[in-house]
Order: structure tokens, then C-alpha cells, then sequence
């Protein structure tokens, strides 16, 4: 009898183990855990974590594919058959050379991107790790949809996450053209 409680207690044990292991790699294997570690990295000031969950590339690239379709909206109705060209040559000349750009400044935007998260206040430090905290996060395979909401004005804040191949981590690859603008004019209205 005393063996048969031992083998239960010990199958107990290892089932209860293996059920908090696969619950932890799945926590650190979500983009929830990436967002947190993002803003524990900006609490910390350690800004090798925050980049590790940032691809800049991508975010530039995808930002600068939104802000082509704006420039290709015509604004006020007045569309003419020139205007159209214009916005259209613009379009691609900004997709050509901006990617050479970031490649040629890549040092320069970090640094002052780096300059600007490291200036955060603890105010602003402490919203975002509320917001990574309560984020509502779709994932659909290797993509994640992020809705981050300001816990003052409750204004939504969203991103795209992609989980990178060879590192398996998430990473933000894009952010919203709309709701960035948003933040920019707010962020400098109360400056």
C-alpha cells in the first residue's frame, strides 16, 4: 500500500512539473512577454532589451508604406490627372531611396530613438508597462495584432508583432500611421 501512495504522489509530482513547464514556455513564447520585457528594458534603461523586441527596419518600412497611401489620397476632392502623378512619382522615389537612407543612418535613428526612450519620464515609463501589461493581443500564427490603450485618455495605441525564425522571439515590426501621428501630436502639444 505504502508504494502504491509513493508511485501516485511521484506520477503527481512529475505530471504537475511538466504542466508548469509547458505553461512557462508558453508565457515566455508569447508576445505578451516580449511587451513586458520591452518595458522592463525601458524601466531599466537598458536599452539592448528594448531593441531586441523592436526590428526599426521593418517599423520604418511598413510606416513609410502607410504614409505613401496618405500622400496618395488626395485631399480637399481636388484631384487632377498631375496631381495624381505627382503623388504617385513621390510615392516610389520615397520607397526607393528611403530604404538606402536607413541603411546609411541606421547608427543615427538608433541613437536617437535611444536618446528619446532613455528621456522618458517615470510617468510615461510606468503607462507603458500598464498598457503592455492589459494589452489586447490576436495572434494568428507567427503575426500578432497589439492594441495598447492609454490608461488615462483610453486612447487605443495599436502595433503588429511578428515572432523573427531564427531567434523566436517577437518583435515589433510595425505601428499604426494613424494612432503614431496621434501620440506625435499629443506627445508635443504637452511640451
Amino acid at each position: 500500500m505504502r508504494r502504491r501512495n509513493l508511485i501516485i504522489v511521484v506520477t503527481a509530482l512529475i505530471l504537475g512539473a511538466m504542466m508548469a513547464g509547458v505553461a512557462y514556455w508558453r508565457w515566455v513564447d508569447s508576445p505578451r512577454y516580449a511587451l513586458q520585457r520591452l518595458a522592463l528594458g525601458l524601466q531599466s534603461k537598458n536599452m539592448a532589451e528594448v531593441f531586441k523586441y523592436l526590428d526599426i527596419k521593418s517599423i520604418l518600412n511598413n510606416f513609410l508604406e502607410e504614409s505613401s497611401r496618405e500622400l496618395a489620397e488626395p485631399k480637399g476632392g481636388k484631384d487632377d490627372e498631375l496631381n495624381r502623378l505627382g503623388r504617385r512619382m513621390g510615392s516610389k522615389v520615397a520607397r526607393m531611396f528611403l530604404p538606402a537612407l536607413f541603411n546609411n543612418f541606421e547608427k543615427e535613428i538608433k541613437a536617437a530613438l535611444e536618446k528619446y526612450l532613455v528621456n522618458l519620464d517615470n510617468t510615461q515609463i510606468l503607462a507603458i508597462v500598464a498598457a503592455a501589461t492589459t494589452a489586447q493581443i490576436e495572434v494568428k500564427e507567427e503575426q500578432a495584432r497589439v492594441t495598447l490603450m492609454d490608461p488615462k485618455s483610453k486612447i487605443p495605441f495599436r502595433l503588429q508583432m511578428q515572432r523573427q525564425p531564427e531567434s523566436r522571439t517577437w518583435q515589433i515590426v510595425s505601428i499604426n500611421y494613424q494612432d503614431l501621428n496621434e501620440l506625435t501630436k499629443r506627445e508635443f502639444r504637452g511640451r
